[in-house]
């Protein structure tokens, strides 16, 4: 079996979650034998314009048996390709974050985003397979575009992930956590809020990390201008992979304040530290990755549940082993067999 793989790209540094997923998916069809031809859109940067050029292009020279395109807006002309040459194809949705929230998030070229994403995400879903990262998106999916998805498929965390340090909150200043892009629906100010309100009454400090988003679009927080003037206040940029598992674990409690999701793989990394994690019940996340997370109302609500948990040591307790038994759950393994399942399945057509 002969796999095309079209991703934005393979750069987790610089494009976060849609490339640790690819990357995740590339590596284990490979560890299992499968070939696999990799087409990076973006690389370095982002260019909206590839995917309606040397995109379709690659998938048109192509001599594969199945197309993949990790993103809709580069499974765009499959339905096309497919009249020219004998191929399957594949696209994976992860959200429609675009078209749910463009103005909500305000983010730059409303107008022209969401032309471009709908026209480009309605001919997506002529593909053979639809596939969901989550019942979430398969759900938005059907609501705008008419189309069920296939399969839901939940990505997958490293087993890397685990608890290195006893969270019992016997260190004499809290440590709050996030670790996350600056991207205006990631939250950054409200994590800072909660902050401000927390240290009013314990010693505490806080640590950011995550640094810019490869964007177009999406606007972002100037982290120096937001943490002006704020004492026990850390900033750091990308984190490393080998250094990712100690930075969860640094964490007496993980603040992810996200607006919106397609997954939120952070969730359940947190949690497989063994790190209490905080989110909005007003959040539009997938239930399968907050299902163990601490829901909170707003950013007062946020703090008084951490001020909750650091005078009930036994709740803490409770909630950092509940979060570790559920991200158990979710590994790469299960998502690439789930993966090369679907591909058996296609080629059976």
């Amino acid at each position: 079996m002969n796999v095309l793989l079209v991703v934005p790209s393979l750069d987790v540094e610089k494009f976060k979650g849609l490339a640790r997923v690819s990357l995740e998916l590339k590596s284990g069809l490979e560890k299992r034998g499968i070939n696999v031809e990799t087409f990076e859109v973006h690389k370095e940067k982002k260019n909206y314009l590839k995917n309606l050029t040397t995109t379709p292009l690659k998938e048109l020279r192509s001599k594969v048996d199945i197309i993949h395109a990790t993103t809709p807006e580069s499974a765009s002309f499959l339905w096309l390709i497919r009249l020219f040459k004998n191929v399957k194809s594949i696209v994976t949705f992860h959200d429609l974050i675009p078209l749910k929230y463009c103005r909500e998030l305000d983010f730059k070229f409303k107008s022209l985003i969401k032309i471009y994403t709908t026209l480009m995400w309605k001919f997506a879903t002529k593909t053979d397979v639809l596939v969901a990262v989550s019942s979430r998106t398969a759900e938005d999916v059907r609501m705008f575009f008419g189309r069920r998805a296939d399969y839901v498929v939940n990505p997958g965390i490293s087993e890397k992930f685990r608890e290195i340090r006893k969270h019992d909150l016997s260190t004499d200043k809290i440590t709050l956590g996030f670790f996350a892009n600056f991207s205006y629906r990631k939250g950054l100010d409200k994590a800072i809020e909660v902050f401000k309100i927390v240290r009013k009454k314990i010693d505490c400090k806080l640590v950011i990390a995550g640094g810019e988003l490869q964007t177009v679009y999406q606007k972002q927080f100037d982290v120096r201008k937001l943490t002006k003037g704020l004492k026990d206040v850390e900033i750091r940029g990308y984190i490393p992979e080998d250094e990712i598992v100690d930075f969860y674990n640094s964490f007496d409690f993980y603040l992810f304040p996200s607006s919106v999701e397609g997954f939120g793989i952070p969730i359940l990394e947190a949690q497989a530290c063994g790190v209490p994690t905080l989110v909005f019940e007003w959040a539009d996340i997938p239930e399968e990755a907050k299902a163990k997370a601490v829901v909170c109302k707003d950013v007062n609500d946020m703090a008084d549940k951490i001020l909750h948990l650091v005078e009930n040591k036994e709740a803490y307790r409770a909630i950092s082993e509940a979060g570790k038994q559920y991200a158990k759950k979710f590994t790469w393994d299960k998502f690439v067999e789930k993966h090369i399942e679907i591909y058996e399945s296609l080629m059976r057509r």
